[in-house]
């Protein structure tokens, strides 16, 4: 939405997976503005956002970076340039990880 206030153009958003060994790629990729250099080591703090008060928690990448690297054994990444977009990747094992049901230590 960011994007598209700035210039009115729709972006794309592409979801693709690939099967890399004992591994599988998930990988989503949009056409927005891309991340500046200088937040780019913040995107996966818990409670940083780019938004406005209100607008937003900063908890949703930070949840999902610990979701997978603690709870499924996996990576997750991303690849950016600005004005071009950027790329979320995931990398999960295949035959995954045993968790810990929620709430439990």
């Amino acid at each position: 939405m960011d994007a598209l206030k700035k210039d009115g153009q729709l972006g794309k958003i592409r979801i693709s997976t690939r099967s890399k060994g004992k591994h599988v790629e998930i990988r989503i990729q949009d056409t927005g503005t891309g991340i500046p250099p200088k937040i780019q080591n913040k995107v996966f703090d818990p409670f940083f956002t780019t938004k406005p008060v209100g607008k937003g928690t900063g908890q949703g990448l930070a949840i999902a970076f610990k979701a997978i690297h603690e709870k499924h054994g996996g990576v997750l990444k991303f690849e950016t340039e600005e004005n071009k977009g950027t790329t979320f990747i995931m990398t999960l094992p295949v035959t995954g990880t045993k968790s810990q049901p929620i709430g439990k230590a």
